[in-house]
């Protein structure tokens, strides 16, 4: 392959495209011409991945779109895996990988098997998306594994990310933590008692994380929220209608999108609360306002986030707290934008 070209760009050209045997063909020819597997990993799929999530993000690209785009390079990582893996090793310890219970994000995850197995040191099984923690459990206790690897890539999940921490904790197996719903420190990771955190596959190479043990109980206020019923949305729903009579004329399909994004904000505030970071529902605001610019005011979305907050005082009223500090920050983020603006 030419030094002028960016494998990379091509890889994602070859994704836009929804190419697949294009794409597969491209890290194995980068695989034949001597680049590791790791580094194809790291430096041409996970950059692909990362830009497929911006485009769906950006409300560019539908969650069609990027179920395409992901199994191009769930199809890409298979046939590199198969590969450049070495068939034997002397593996040092066996580490389970796992996604959260609720987690059906598995891509990161198998990425971050195929480079600690890539080595041939670590042996490492590959458990699936959303496992539920009963059932990781029971496979835990078959005593073979050394280490639990468990990735989480929405917050949302991070409620079923501590109840897998819990049942590994249960048979004194010491758990490593990746993924975008950790951020990008320890800090959550630690709030839900993982004994460790990994900003990328490598950590699974070194050193295991010692067994803390710590497996905070989830408070009743989080599982509430987390679980949260219909009708805690409709009734947020229908103080904003109240409070907003000019989104009553909204279709029914953007009815129907208004309520999902209600429902979104109780279930980050269920997270923010169980790790106390209020940046979780922060996020969550900024990237609506980002997303419905030109059709949905900030101050709109805020004021859904206070009414949300107002219907859930009584059950939740920490999260109603949080949710009250992230409106507050988004419109203090929102006048300063709009200042620039003027400027």
């Amino acid at each position: 392959m030419s030094e002028s070209v960016d494998p990379s760009k091509d890889y994602f050209r070859a994704v836009a495209a929804c190419d697949v045997h294009a794409a597969s063909d491209l890290v194995l020819q980068l695989l034949d011409e001597g680049m590791p597997m790791g580094r194809i990993i790291s430096e041409i799929l996970a950059p692909a991945q990362v830009r497929v999530g911006q485009m769906w993000e950006s409300g560019r690209w539908s969650v069609a779109d990027e179920h395409v785009a992901t199994s191009i390079t769930e199809g890409a990582l298979s046939a590199l895996t198969y590969a450049g893996t070495p068939r034997r090793g002397a593996h040092t310890r066996h580490v389970a990988m796992a996604c959260a219970e609720g987690e059906w994000h598995s891509l990161p995850a198998r990425m971050a098997a195929a480079v600690a197995g890539a080595t041939g040191e670590v042996r490492v099984t590959m458990l699936g998306p959303s496992l539920p923690a009963e059932q990781l459990h029971r496979r835990l206790s078959a005593g073979d594994v050394d280490v639990l690897a468990l990735s989480c890539t929405m917050p949302t999940n991070l409620v079923g990310a501590a109840r897998c921490i819990a049942a590994a904790h249960d048979l004194d197996i010491p758990v490593m933590v990746g993924g975008r719903a950790f951020g990008n420190g320890p800090r959550r990771a630690v709030a839900i008692g993982a004994d460790g955190w990994a900003a990328d596959a490598d950590a699974l190479l070194g050193v295991p994380p010692e067994l803390t043990g710590r497996s905070p109980v989830i408070p009743p206020e989080v599982l509430w929220l987390h679980t949260a019923d219909e009708a805690i949305v409709t009734s947020a729903y229908d103080q904003l209608i109240d409070a907003l009579p000019r989104l009553a004329s909204m279709s029914p399909y953007q009815q129907a999108r208004t309520r999902e994004d209600i429902g979104w904000m109780v279930r980050h505030t269920a997270a923010a609360l169980l790790t106390q970071d209020v940046s979780i529902v922060e996020d969550l605001l900024t990237w609506l306002c980002d997303l419905l610019r030109g059709r949905v005011s900030a101050s709109a979305i805020a004021t859904s986030a206070l009414l949300l907050a107002d219907t859930i005082e009584r059950q939740a009223p920490a999260g109603a707290d949080i949710l009250r500090l992230a409106s507050a920050q988004v419109q203090l983020g929102s006048m300063e934008l709009d200042g620039r603006a003027v400027d």
